[in-house]
């Protein structure tokens, strides 16, 4: 049984003419049916159209009951059970494989599907097949083969990254065996021919799929040899999976449960006095980065980490001794269930993905509560193992004293003094910021916090707000965004970034400074009166006493924006708003009407220079300067 979608021009005429390929080698022993929708994305009815065809002694035959359906539900689970059991009415008492294929996609909770569009109020985005934005999801595959009524002897994805873990949990009990792969796998895939011809020479499904998986990474060799990317093919045992879940389970939980107990052994990569905790984080980091230099891995999935070798990793990461017998016991529980496994390597450390979202853990609460519908999650718990560990090893980090209540002690002025990014062992690593040339906050009792930015010499100003303060969690908002307060002391501040999730990837250290403290750009803050106007003449500047404005002011705004109001006799006055920068070494002021700056009399006069153009070399040389008293 081929059930497929094309998704575009190229995948349409690719996944038809291998199931055409399977139809040319049938006998009467045995038999293919199709349901083929195109991508309606080209001319013809190859690229048009859902046609369901049957094959048999070498002949296809196309389904004139059916017809040619242009808008079918391919990614519909009933579609799907019906197309099973129409398949084994037209060939009864048969052993059945069911191939899916088209697009596929890793597991990845973040792009869930509202409920109407899936029926299911479960993890909506382990994507099995794709058509045109919607998708089936796996465990709809899997709920779509069980309301069938068909006992499946094999079930082969012809679609990319359908190796996850939790994608085994949903298809359980579906399928005597899987056939597919972790990683991206070409557009061919599999030899159809040679699979068919081997159940009619009365071979077997498991020693067909082994057989296939030979040959398949035999072919796909050449895509390593040329160092264009690594290959991952293997074959799973479906039926029941409890050996594998209860294993999972116990080892989980005994790590779990021994984060904070001291490492003793004295063998590298383990550290001596360190705890099993920071040892397993350790392994889940270096497992989880891509290495980009490695084109093994140029069709790996992103977010995972294969469960299997992290495992193994942890036990000597961590140095805990204990772990070696659950290591032994799964190894032993997966020689029952991996029935072939085949990288182009050689190796053996890409059996299962497994759903581990680090790179954006900081911005992910809901897709961690997504994920912890699953059923895999359910079954074994890794979902809260790895967000558990990640808060206990960085929190062992971010122990720094918070002075309470937080919105007492942060009143004040805080400059910039350094970033630190997070390592992969949870240490805080300091990290330049080029071209960053000063930072600062000023938080406010009236809950407003002005930030001042210098990049390149050029400040600017910003204003905005902050509140809800949690003594407990120690977070603070800052224009609607949530910030981890690592540290608060009399004179230090520690601003964790990404707070909303969980932990901090990035901190900035700031001291506290005095507010009297100012740079140019605070000083010139504030309104001003234009009270006399001069021009320059034979080099002389001389007083204007004609054409100057009735009233004319300017106003500075801690919020970034410059306004500009002027009254000339008998017009209409003229308002202006701009944004506003300036370059305090030089007191360049960057804005619309471009201008310098002096401040005197203890800052309580402005002089502006202008000029209707800058000349060549972006400086301003002013023909024109105008006297300015604050308000």
């Amino acid at each position: 049984m081929f059930y497929m979608s094309g998704g575009d021009p190229e995948h349409d005429i690719l996944l038809m003419e291998s199931a055409r390929q399977a139809a040319e080698a049938t006998g009467d022993d045995v038999a293919v049916t199709i349901l083929m929708k195109t991508s309606g994305e080209g001319e013809g009815e190859a690229h048009n159209g859902t046609r369901r065809y049957t094959a048999q002694d070498g002949v296809l035959t196309q389904d004139t009951e059916f017809g040619t359906v242009d808008d079918f539900a391919v990614t519909d689970p009933a579609r799907l059970s019906e197309f099973i059991r129409w398949s084994a009415e037209q060939y009864q008492g048969r052993r059945y494989l069911l191939v899916i294929g088209g697009h596929g996609g890793g597991f990845l909770p973040s792009i869930d599907l509202p409920e109407e569009e899936t029926g299911t109020d479960g993890p909506q985005s382990r994507a099995t097949l794709l058509d045109k934005g919607k998708v089936m999801t796996s465990s709809q595959l899997g709920d779509a083969i069980r309301q069938s009524g068909i006992n499946l002897d094999a079930l082969i994805l012809h679609s990319c990254q359908q190796g996850s873990i939790e994608m085994l949990a949903d298809w359980e009990g579906t399928a005597d065996y899987l056939l597919g792969s972790p990683f991206s796998i070409p557009d061919y895939a599999y030899d159809y021919i040679s699979l068919v011809n081997d159940l009619r020479q009365e071979r077997g499904v498991e020693e067909t799929l082994q057989r296939t998986v030979d040959r398949t990474i035999n072919l796909w060799q050449e895509f390593h040899d040329e160092e264009l990317s690594g290959m991952v093919v293997e074959v799973t045992r479906l039926r029941d999976l409890t050996a594998l879940w209860d294993v999972l389970r116990e080892t989980i939980d005994c790590m779990h449960n021994t984060m904070d107990v001291v490492n003793v052994t004295t063998d590298l990569p383990a550290v001596y006095g360190e705890t099993y905790g920071q040892g397993y984080l350790r392994a889940l980091f270096s497992k989880y980065e891509v290495d980009y230099d490695d084109f093994f891995q140029e069709l790996r999935v992103t977010r995972a980490v294969d469960i299997v070798n992290f495992i193994h990793s942890a036990a000597i990461q961590s140095g805990n001794m204990r772990l070696a017998s659950y290591v032994n016991r799964l190894d032993e529980v997966l020689k029952n269930i991996v029935v072939a496994h085949r990288q182009t390597d050689g190796k053996h450390d890409y059996i299962y993905n497994v759903y581990t979202n680090l790179s954006f853990y900081s911005f992910s609460q809901e897709e961690r509560e997504s994920y912890h519908k699953c059923r895999f999650d359910q079954l074994t718990g890794w979902g809260n193992f790895y967000e558990g560990l990640v808060d206990y090893v960085f929190n062992l980090h971010d122990s720094g004293l918070v002075l309470t209540p937080m919105a007492e002690h942060l009143i004040g002025k805080w400059e910039f003094v350094s970033r630190y990014n997070r390592d992969i062992d949870g240490n805080w690593k300091e990290s330049p910021m080029p071209g960053v040339g000063g930072w600062s906050l000023s938080f406010r009792s009236n809950g407003e916090v002005m930030q001042k930015t210098t990049v390149e010499g050029l400040s600017g100003m910003d204003l905005t707000n902050w509140g809800d303060p949690d003594d407990e969690m120690h977070t603070i908002n800052i224009n609607d965004a949530s910030f981890k307060i690592l540290k608060l002391t009399e004179d230090e501040l520690e601003l964790g970034l990404g707070a909303s999730g969980g932990y901090c990837m990035t901190k900035m250290l700031c001291h506290r400074t005095d507010d009297n403290h100012k740079g140019l750009a605070e000083r010139m803050v504030g309104k001003w009166t234009m009270t006399k106007g001069y021009e320059k003449k034979d080099g002389e500047w001389v007083e204007m006493t004609e054409n100057m404005p009735e009233q004319s002011w300017v106003e500075y705004r801690e919020n970034g924006r410059l306004y500009m109001y002027t009254l000339y006799p008998g017009q209409e006055p003229i308002y202006e708003d701009f944004e506003w920068g300036i370059y305090e070494d030089t007191g360049f002021v960057l804005s619309a009407v471009n201008h310098q700056i002096t401040l005197e009399d203890n800052d309580n006069t402005l002089i502006m220079s202008c000029h209707d153009t800058l000349d060549s070399s972006g400086e301003i040389n002013p023909d024109h300067k105008y006297i300015f008293v604050r308000n």
